[in-house]
């Protein structure tokens, strides 16, 4: 194995266990998907509420987990409109990790290129009064939410035009409830694809 391939491999690993150290993960792990509804005599008015986790345990968790989304980050394999990383894919690695690498990325980017399970749809109006609806897909809910709060202008516009209802608090309820989810299933992959870095580092 190269030297700068197996670096890179050990920083995986770095990385994977920092994740699973967050207060962020132990979160997930603790509350998943709790939702509460709550009704009233009015339908216009149902709101929903999901249990949050604070900012800072937030912003903590997804700077480390942004390193695996993307592949200039060299660990990066999530984003499912960039190449795997090459170093993931070097020809000095075994052909073991080589076809797990591949499989959990190909099952995470085909899990990411669809809608949710329940899918959203999101009615938008523009300036000009015209209706359009949006039925994102997980990858264009985990892009937004991970990027849109903090960082890129494109996400931000996005996540602002998703929230311009007067359902805005049911939407945000659905789409956190959506991006935990794809959170833990991304976290499962990372932590599956570490398992085998760690074989990959122990071989001979």
């Amino acid at each position: 194995m190269k030297k700068n391939i197996k670096a890179t491999l050990e920083l995986f690993v770095e990385k994977a266990d920092e994740l699973k150290e967050e207060e962020f993960t132990r979160f997930l792990q603790e509350f998943g998907q709790q939702l509460t509804y709550q009704y009233t005599t009015d339908p216009q008015q149902l709101t929903m509420s999901t249990v949050a986790p604070n900012q800072t345990m937030h912003k903590s968790f997804l700077l480390t987990y942004r390193m695996f989304v993307q592949s200039k980050d060299k660990i990066g394999f999530i984003d499912p409109h960039q190449k795997v990383s090459q170093d993931l894919l070097d020809s000095s690695l075994s052909p073991q990790w080589l076809a797990q690498m591949q499989d959990v990325a190909n099952k995470i980017r085909q899990f990411l290129h669809e809608e949710p399970t329940i899918p959203i749809v999101i009615n938008l109006i523009d300036q000009q009064g015209n209706t359009r609806t949006e039925s994102p897909t997980r990858w264009e809910i985990l892009e937004t939410l991970l990027y849109g709060e903090y960082a890129h202008a494109s996400q931000q516009e996005r996540l602002k035009n998703w929230l311009s209802t007067p359902f805005a608090g049911i939407v945000k309820g659905f789409l956190m409830r959506e991006f935990r989810d794809i959170l833990a299933v991304t976290l499962s992959a990372i932590q599956r694809l570490a398992h085998y870095a760690r074989l990959e580092l122990a071989l001979p």
